[in-house]
């Protein structure tokens, strides 16, 4: 734990003493310390609400009964597994709970560390996956790729700004044009 004299020979003027404040490690809680511009006494910030034990209490009442009506949910699609065309796409939509809400959670009680970061990194993966199974889930609600282009092939794009195709003027819809809306392209480095 760090002194309060280590802390203050360690700035070289007072205005940046004044304006400053200490971190100090009390048994593995972080407490911020800032000097009063007054007297110069330093005085404990309390910390925000995301920080106390109630709100990670809260939170985590919240995600265990999001986990047990999801994990419930799920189980019953897998259950009745009558569609599995459609229902495999609507059982990776539905694990979004679970992985979102548990992630949250450890990132809230791992708030002082660094591993939030991770848990967002995982949780932006699976946002990104989910997506994908929607975007597939609507194509298989549809009848399938080649049943749109069936439906939708030779017929023009209809320029507008509020679709964002209003660069498309005169195109229309073919094959090359589907495939190239979902391809990803990476910058050549």
């Amino acid at each position: 734990m760090n002194s309060v004299d280590e802390v203050s020979s360690s700035y070289s003027t007072d205005a940046e003493l004044l304006t400053s404040v200490f971190t100090i490690d009390d048994h593995g809680v972080p407490i911020d310390i800032v000097r009063n511009g007054t007297n110069g006494s330093l005085e404990e910030i309390p910390p925000i609400f995301l920080q106390t034990t109630a709100a990670q209490a809260i939170s985590g009442a919240f995600v265990w009964a999001a986990l047990i009506v999801t994990c419930h949910q799920i189980y019953q699609y897998l259950r009745y597994y009558s569609c599995p065309t459609e229902q495999r796409w609507i059982v990776r939509i539905l694990f979004i709970v679970p992985i979102y809400a548990f992630d949250s959670w450890l990132s809230l009680l791992f708030f002082h560390d660094s591993f939030y970061i991770y848990f967002d990194s995982v949780r932006n993966w699976y946002e990104a996956f989910v997506i994908y199974n929607f975007l597939s889930l609507c194509y298989e609600y549809l009848g399938g790729e080649s049943n749109i282009m069936t439906e939708i092939r030779g017929k023009p794009i209809k320029s507008s700004f509020l679709y964002g195709t209003c660069c498309l003027t005169g195109k229309s819809y073919t094959i090359g044009f589907l495939r190239f809306c979902k391809q990803v392209k990476y910058p050549v480095h």
